[in-house]
C-alpha cells in the first residue's frame, strides 16, 4: 500500500508524462484503504505524514534549485545562452532548450528592430530580458504572451502539481505546529497534575506521621511521670 496515497496524494501521479515525472508507483492506491486507515487507531500517530512531509519538501526543494538555475540562465549573455541551448539538447531536456531558443529567436528580431530605429542603448538593455522564470515550476515563459498560452501553463500537469506540493507542504507544517503545541499544553497539564498529587500525597504522609509523633510523645511524658513517683 502507498502510505503517500493514505495520507493524500501519491507524488507519481502528478507529473505523467511531463519533465518532472517520477516514474510510476508500484504500491497500491485505493480510496477505500485510505477512508480505513482515517477512521482508524493508527491516523497520524505512525509516522506516515511525517514522511509524506520530508518527501515533499524534497520535491520542492528540487524544483527550487531548478527556479534558481532558470534565473541565473536568463542572466547570460546571447552567446552564452546559444552554448546553453547545445548543453541542455545534448543532456535531453528538450522543454528547457526549447524555452532557452525562444529567447534567443526573440533577441535577434529585437536587434533588427532596434538597427532600424532610434532606440537607445538603455530601451534595448530593458529588453534584453524578455523571458521569465516560473516561481512554481521552473519552466520558462515569454514575458507577455498570450493569454491562453499562460492559461495553458498555469492548468498544466507540472505547474498544478508543484502548486499543489506548495500548498500540501505549508498545511501539513500547520498540522504539525498544532500537535506540537497541543502535546505541550497537555505536558504543562500533566504537569500541573502530577505537582497536585504530590503535594496531596505529602500532606496525606504528614496527617498519617502525626498521631506516632503523639504517640511517642505521649510515652515520654508516661516514662517521666514514673520517674518522678520513684523519686517522690
Amino acid at each position: 500500500v502507498c502510505k503517500y496515497y493514505l495520507c493524500e496524494f501519491c507524488p507519481a501521479e502528478l507529473f505523467t508524462n511531463t519533465r518532472s515525472d517520477l516514474g510510476p508507483c508500484e504500491k497500491i492506491h485505493d480510496e477505500n484503504l485510505r477512508k480505513q486507515y482515517e477512521k482508524s487507531s493508527r491516523f497520524m500517530k505512525v509516522g506516515y505524514e511525517r514522511e509524506f512531509l520530508r518527501y515533499l519538501q524534497s520535491l520542492l526543494a528540487e524544483v527550487e534549485r531548478r527556479i534558481r538555475r532558470g534565473h541565473a540562465r536568463l542572466a547570460l549573455s546571447q552567446s552564452q545562452q546559444a552554448a546553453g541551448i547545445e548543453e541542455l539538447g545534448s543532456e535531453g531536456k528538450v522543454e528547457e532548450a526549447q524555452g532557452m531558443m525562444k529567447l534567443v529567436e526573440q533577441l535577434k528580431e529585437e536587434r533588427e528592430l532596434l538597427k532600424s530605429s532610434t532606440s537607445t542603448i538603455e530601451s534595448f538593455a530593458a529588453q534584453e530580458k524578455q523571458m521569465e522564470v516560473c516561481e512554481v515550476c521552473g519552466a520558462f515563459l515569454i514575458v507577455g504572451d498570450a493569454q491562453s498560452r499562460v492559461d495553458d501553463h498555469l492548468m498544466g500537469k507540472q505547474h498544478m502539481g508543484y502548486a499543489k506540493i506548495k500548498s500540501t507542504v505549508e498545511e501539513l507544517k500547520g498540522e504539525k505546529q498544532l500537535d506540537v503545541e497541543k502535546r505541550s499544553s497537555d505536558d504543562r497539564r500533566s504537569g500541573k497534575s502530577s505537582s497536585r498529587d504530590g503535594q496531596s500525597e505529602s500532606r496525606k504522609s504528614d496527617s498519617k506521621e502525626l498521631p506516632t509523633l503523639t504517640s511517642v510523645n505521649g510515652s515520654s511524658e508516661d516514662i517521666k511521670s514514673e520517674g518522678d513517683t520513684q523519686s517522690n
